[in-house]
């Protein structure tokens, strides 16, 4: 019998943790599309700090379907009316489930979906992408239905799946009926909750969708690929997310990692990542831009002599010298020994190993032509209660050698982990979580609610998704990053707290300030910077036009109450817990300058600084010998050893879910920044601001790609993460 629960859903899975299982994700999307046409509208908006303990979270009671047949629960998010995903974005996440399934199975001995390689599932999630009107959306629907049926028909799936079931040994407490009769009792128990809930829910439910066609194509879409789910947990279960009986085999060459991209593109940085030039480009245009910081003096602990630095540079074609470099502020440092924090984790049967390395970097001088990056040295600490640090440089003595390559992996390893625990969930996802309550608190109609609403859409339901899955043991988080869960749940946090108690120092340039990278002439070749600069320009000329149309002057400002109290419900220890937020940070909304400020950073940090961390895990770190989300032996301990990097990389079973997970998260482009919905304004005198905001959108566009064509030389690789078109209005994914 189903129930509904308002205690948070990561007690839950802290008490039964159960690996991810694709069936069940589909099972909850399948009642998001069920509950879809009946939302409920006294939904009451507050905080819960349950979740990552003091963090502020939207609070979501929680469906609790129980499943008699295998035994577990299936866990409903109770969303507000306003809340409910798109059928659009639940159409884009249903088809990228798909690709990765189909990829996966083709790394299976069996590869019983070969057919499907031709059929191009990828470019239809592309396309699904770019579609506007519900008559293209029930057009793709249409044609994946009809792909799926063809596979259906000449492949026998309910024969293949009963013979898997009958030939595979299976626990006695368990039965194993017929995919359907799973959604039919997922059904039974919908509809007995809205019944016995028919006075407070169902009351209240609107349809919000006379056209039943495309949810019920879906629904049996979704039935239909939680059999290729369900069947591809018995085809060579090693490779197999969530399996029962988890292995690590090795790979012998990168070929095995290659190869493990069978339908999934694989990216282009698999053929550059061991370049040095490339490595340093990873800083200033990769998935985590913004750690690299301007340095006056050499670290004690990367103790690095004149000599050694000429000799560097000199192998680069460089001239140089290092006092003359730090004089001229050409030395750069990315520090990521706040991972010193994590303890190694153990997923799913190996030794996992985190290291906090410090990276130098330098500029060439103003006199050369090409004035990128290049890697100058690399340490860390040779135990972690040893204060003695290993120095790694590319000049190695032994040719043969191969540690400076391992060197560079275990930074990459370092910068995914800060990356995914601090830049990505921690710096967007968590910062902007806060805002939510407060925003919808407000009068509806309040020229701060238009503004905010569609730029804080999906944000709930993707951070639910993120703490009851993606970062609960056993799931995404906990087999593939580095550290503990505990740990690493710790670290993003704290990485949240550090802006959160910051937020008059989080404003885009304000970031680059602090870390010395806002000079380009000390700095050329930084597409993140370049780019982002266009976009917050932008988004505060636009904030500014659209506020100064409802506050004539501050004490307008200083005297609506509603936006004071928003301002006070975000600094209030009951309400979102931020910390130096307002004019003089008492947490009082006095300025239309600083109005504008505030709401610029959280509509940069939602659209366009998400986009920068979130797309390249697909274009980049899909990639695990780039990318290595964990170490699988210790670091080395001389910067002379022969030490084959290949031997730390990720088991092939770790490489395919990393493929899996970083596609799906960096595939979904929901929205898009500066198309607002036709009734995101009621006030016409919106429309000449917006006008000229989308106009710059479209010459900002125009620039990146002139900037992307390397016209200069400086961009190695296309840095379109920025790109107006690329950027969701909100974090939805």
């Amino acid at each position: 019998m189903s129930e509904i629960s308002t205690e948070n859903s990561l007690t839950h899975l802290n008490q039964q943790p159960q690996d991810l299982d694709i069936v069940e994700i589909l099972k909850e999307i399948y009642a998001l599309v069920k509950l879809y046409e009946r939302i409920g509208d006294d939904f009451q908006y507050k905080y819960d700090y349950q979740y990552l303990n003091p963090l502020a979270i939207t609070h979501i009671p929680i469906l609790k379907i129980n499943n008699p047949f295998k035994n577990t629960e299936t866990s409903i998010p109770l969303l507000p009316k306003q809340e409910y995903p798109n059928l659009k974005w639940l159409v884009a996440l249903v088809v990228r489930i798909v690709v990765i399934l189909f990829n996966k199975s083709l790394n299976t001995e069996q590869n019983f979906l070969k057919k499907m390689i031709g059929i191009a599932l990828d470019a239809i999630g592309d396309e699904l992408n770019k579609s506007q009107t519900q008559e293209e959306l029930d057009g793709i629907l249409s044609k994946l239905k009809s792909r799926l049926d063809e596979i259906d028909k000449s492949e026998n799936i309910d024969g293949k799946l009963a013979y898997a079931r009958a030939t595979q040994p299976q626990p006695e407490t368990i039965t194993h009926p017929a995919i359907e009769a799973e959604f039919q009792e997922l059904d039974k128990q919908i509809e007995q909750f809205l019944a016995a809930h028919l006075e407070k829910l169902v009351s209240n439910f609107v349809k919000i969708d006379d056209s039943p066609a495309p949810r019920e194509k879906l629904q049996d879409i979704i039935i239909f690929v939680a059999k290729l789910a369900e069947l591809a947990k018995y085809l060579k279960p090693s490779l197999q997310l969530g399996t029962a009986t988890p292995t690590a085999t090795p790979a012998s060459s990168l070929e095995d990692y290659n190869n493990q991209f069978q339908i999934i593109d694989k990216p282009d940085i698999s053929y550059h990542f061991q370049e040095d030039k490339y490595f340093a480009y990873m800083q200033v245009a990769g998935p985590n831009p913004l750690v690299l910081q301007r340095v006056t003096q050499i670290d004690v602990r990367l103790p690095i002599t004149e000599d050694k630095y000429s000799e560097v540079a000199n192998y680069y074609g460089v001239s140089d010298n290092l006092n003359q470099a730090i004089a001229e502020g050409r030395i750069y440092l990315a520090d990521y020994t706040v991972l010193d924090t994590i303890v190694n984790g153990n997923f799913p049967v190996k030794q996992k190993y985190i290291s906090a390395p410090l990276a130098l970097f330098a500029v060439p001088p103003s006199n050369y032509s090409d004035r990128s990056l290049f890697p100058v040295a690399i340490s860390y600490q040779q135990t972690s209660i040893s204060n003695d640090w290993i120095v790694f440089t590319p000049l190695v003595s032994d040719t043969n050698a191969d540690t400076w390559m391992t060197a560079k992996n275990i930074v990459q390893m370092a910068d995914g982990n800060y990356h995914e625990l601090i830049s990505h969930l921690g710096r967007t996802h968590l910062v902007v979580e806060p805002f939510v309550v407060a925003t919808n608190l407000l009068p509806d109609n309040h020229s701060l609610k238009n503004l905010l609403k569609p730029h804080l859409e999906g944000t709930v339901l993707i951070n639910y998704g993120a703490h009851a899955l993606l970062v609960a043991p056993k799931n995404g988080v906990d087999e593939l990053l580095a550290g503990s869960i505990g740990s690493d749940q710790a670290l993003a946090a704290h990485g949240t707290q550090s802006y959160l108690f910051n937020f008059n120092d989080i404003a885009f340039p304000n970031t680059l300030k602090n870390r010395g990278v806002d000079d380009a002439s000390k700095l050329p070749t930084y597409p993140y910077r370049d780019d982002g600069l266009l976009i917050w320009q932008a988004i505060e000329t636009w904030v500014r036009d659209y506020f100064n149309i409802y506050y004539p002057n501050n004490s307008s400002v200083l005297n609506d109450e509603h936006l004071q109290t928003w301002a006070s419900t975000l600094s209030s220890q009951e309400g979102g817990r931020l910390q130096n937020f307002g004019d003089d940070g008492s947490g009082r909304i006095q300025t239309l300058d600083y109005l504008v400020k505030a709401v610029s950073t959280v509509i940069f940090t939602a659209s366009a600084q998400h986009a920068a961390v979130n797309f390249p895990q697909k274009e980049l770190m899909m990639y695990a010998p780039a990318f290595p989300l964990a170490r699988y032996v210790p670091a080395p301990t001389n910067p002379q050893q022969s030490e084959n990097f290949f031997k730390g990389l990720p088991p092939l079973e770790q490489s395919l879910r990393q493929i899996g997970l970083l596609y799906l998260l960096g595939s979904i482009y929901y929205t898009n920044l500066g198309n607002y919905s036709a009734s995101a304004f009621p006030d016409p005198n919106v429309k000449p601001a917006l006008d000229r905001f989308q106009t710059s959108l479209k010459y900002i566009e125009q620039q990146i790609h002139q900037r992307n064509s390397n016209s200069k030389g400086d961009r190695i690789i296309p840095y379109e993460f920025l790109l107006p078109t690329k950027i969701p209005q909100s974090i939805n994914i």
